[in-house]
This record gives C-alpha cells, structure tokens and sequence, in this order.
C-alpha cells in the first residue's frame, strides 16, 4: 500500500508498505480521505517525540495523520465491512491516517454523517470532538456564557465557534482580515481582528478563553477572564506551570488534550451535521502525490477550517 513515510525529520511517498491486519476490537479500514493538521507538522519536526517515547508506543513508518474517512474492509464487533466510516486514531499510540489502509479500534470510529461525502467527514473528528470536550468538560459551558475564541477561522476554531452557539454561548471570535464576514456566517456574535486589538487590550471579560493559536500566555490574558473564568489553550504543554496550578490562584487553566476518538461523541457530532446544526469546512484539498504543498499550507496564516488529503482513488 502506499504511504507517507517519516524519516530524518522529512516525508516521503512510498509504494512498498504492508497492510496492517486487525487485532481483537479493531477493524481494518480503507483511508478514503485524511486531514493535515499543525501536529503532523510538529511530528515531522520532532516536537512530539517526546510525547510518543513517554507513551510507550510502537514506532511506525507512517507517522501523520490524524482525523480520517473511509469504508470498513473487516468485520469487527461493532461494524462490518463496507461500513463508512470516519474518526481519529490514537493521538501517540497506533497507526496513523496518510496511508491507503489503517487498523484502528471501534471505540474510535463512528458512522459518517450521511449527508456529506467522504472529504467532508474528514475534516470533522478532531475539531469537532476537541472542542465539544473542551467546552464541555473542561470549560462546563452553560446557556449564556460569554467565549472567546482565538484563532476561530482555523481547522478547531469553525467547530468551536459553532459549537459554542449551539450549546447556548455569546461567542466572540478573534480572526485575521477579510475573516470576519465568514465566523459572522458561523454564527460568532462578535469578531475582533487581531491586527487591529491585542488580546489584553480587550476591555471585557469571558467566562471561557479558548485559545486554539498555541502563542498565547496566560500572564498576558488572565486580566480576561470573569471570575469563574477558565483559559483553555489548545497545547496545555505550553503552560504546564498554570495548568497544574497555584491552588490559590481563582482564575483557572484548563487542560485540553483529546488523546482519541471517542465513537459516542463522534456520533453526536454526526447527528448534528445530519440535522443541519453543524456544518464541514474544508480550507483546501489535495492529491496524495501533492503531500507537501499540503504540509506547506498548513504552515500558512489565513486558512478556513481543515486542509484535507485524497488517500484513495477508488
């Protein structure tokens, strides 16, 4: 099967790769699209070694790929083959997704919305599920909180935004020029541009801050936050002092790490498309053979929502 091969901190396509074989409670899947996501890039440039030798797992020649679509080819305990499928592998254990077939474990995967096509599903698991969780778990969004969101015209940053609103929030949402129209469209009830307003200087407080850029710190924001207010960083790794904490210290940093798939939320996400409350984006998609303008993109300001890949063909 074909595959993008990690090696030396540099990614090749190569032909020659085995076809996994699935063990108790996995399926085999045939990938039909996968995402390009700034953890694929940090994984090329060895940032999350650490997280894999620390995890234990086993080292595979494909080593990016995150959310995925594609059709069962097994028959497994929950789906059988010819299922269509879409979800996200374990974050630094297992198989990844920039591959034409991937073993992965059922708890993992969900039933695609039925009505979008291979591509959109694709662009939805990661988003989707990180945000769900980090406004309902970690930030324990109630009907009439105020978020903000910066980074919202991004990859997470569509799914947050949307999300927000539909579990009852005033959202603000921080963009770059000419985003604003578009996070309006999503449902954001104010945009604030960056390059016209820092985020200190921002003369109101939030009950949750999502920051999904990676490049803010929490001395520079907690002025912000109301005082049941939570910062929730998309890299909690960045922040490791103030996610462990001051037990003293009122204004709170969450810890948002969505380490899999979880196939229960995945198909509340699913539902939500179906009903029309939740909708893909997509930013732009490639071919397999034209990888690394993918990886190049990502590294770009302006995107909208997720750059997506074409594994299969067929």
């Amino acid at each position: 099967m074909k595959g993008l091969v990690l090696e030396n901190k540099k990614v090749s396509l190569q032909d020659n790769l085995e076809v996994p074989s699935p063990k108790k409670d996995e399926v085999l899947v045939k990938v039909k699209y996968a995402s390009i996501n700034s953890y694929d890039v940090e994984t090329i440039e060895g940032q999350s070694a650490l997280l894999k030798k620390l995890s234990g797992a086993k080292t595979y020649p494909v080593m990016t790929g995150l959310e995925f679509s594609g059709v069962v080819e097994s028959d497994g305990q929950r789906f059988r083959k010819g299922d269509k499928v879409y979800g996200y592998p374990d974050l630094a254990k297992g198989q990844k997704t920039h591959q034409e077939f991937i073993v992965i474990n059922e708890n993992y995967i969900a039933l695609v919305p039925s009505t979008i096509d291979f591509s959109e599903s694709a662009a939805l698991p990661l988003g989707a599920l990180t945000t769900l969780v980090g406004l309902e778990n970690v930030g324990k969004i109630k009907e009439g909180y105020k978020i903000l969101i910066n980074g919202a015209a991004g990859g997470l940053g569509v799914y947050a935004v949307q999300i927000a609103k539909r579990l009852g929030a005033f959202v603000s949402a921080v963009v770059g020029p000419g985003q604003e129209q578009f996070i309006k469209d999503l449902g954001a009830d104010n945009t604030i541009s960056y390059k016209e307003q820092k985020l200190q200087d921002i003369n109101n407080t939030y009950d949750i801050l999502l920051d999904l850029t990676t490049k803010v710190k929490f001395t520079d924001i907690k002025g912000l936050l109301s005082p049941r207010g939570v910062f929730i960083p998309a890299n909690p790794f960045n922040h490791l002092s103030a996610v462990l904490g001051n037990p003293f210290r009122k204004k709170k940093v969450g810890y948002l790490m969505v380490a899999r798939g979880d196939s229960g939320k995945l198909t509340k996400i699913a539902k939500w498309v179906e009903e029309g409350k939740l909708i893909s984006i997509i930013d732009k998609t490639y071919e397999l053979k034209d990888y690394q303008h993918g990886f190049d993109r990502t590294r770009e300001p302006g995107k909208r929502g997720r750059i997506i890949m074409k594994i299969a063909d067929h």
